[in-house]
């Protein structure tokens, strides 16, 4: 998919409701939340992707990022992330990354980190939906981790 025709944007207060949409048909339990900044791709008025960034006064949670289906495997999820880059490094940013997943975000800038690693309060949080039977990996975003992969693409 060429990414030239797609767009990357904070969702305004407006578009609350149209990103709200999305999650419920290709995300039900991704539950956007108002008041924390949400990212969209569009292609043309379409949004095609989605990511949100739950706020925490020293660091973030990335969670509910979805492509829609038709869509995945195509460098979508990739390319917003990569535009992203400036909010993901704000401040401390972790992720529960499904296990199967953990590759997608090592290739996007994550590394594995222990549960010991996450701040106390994510670590109550990934115990519990640990507990639930999610196979998840925690994770945080790490420039020196994009930063190789880029040197390594550039020189390889």
């Amino acid at each position: 998919m060429q990414t030239q025709a797609l767009t990357v944007e904070r969702v305004p207060a407006l578009w609350f409701l149209l990103v709200k949409k999305f999650y419920q048909q290709y995300y039900p339990s991704g539950k956007p939340n108002k008041a924390d900044p949400i990212w969209v791709l569009k292609e043309q008025a379409a949004i095609i992707a989605a990511v949100r960034l739950k706020q925490f006064p020293n660091y973030q949670l990335l969670t509910a990022m979805v492509t829609k289906p038709a869509l995945r495997g195509k460098g979508i999820g990739s390319h917003l992330l990569s535009c992203i880059h400036g909010a993901l490094i704000e401040k401390p940013c972790y992720c529960f990354a499904f296990s199967h997943l953990a590759t997608f975000y090592q290739n996007n800038g994550f590394s594995v980190i222990t549960a010991g690693q996450l701040p106390l309060e994510l670590q109550q949080r990934f115990t519990a939906y640990t507990a639930q039977g999610r196979q998840l990996t925690p994770m945080l975003y790490c420039l020196n981790a994009l930063t190789s992969k880029t040197k390594k693409s550039v020189s390889g």
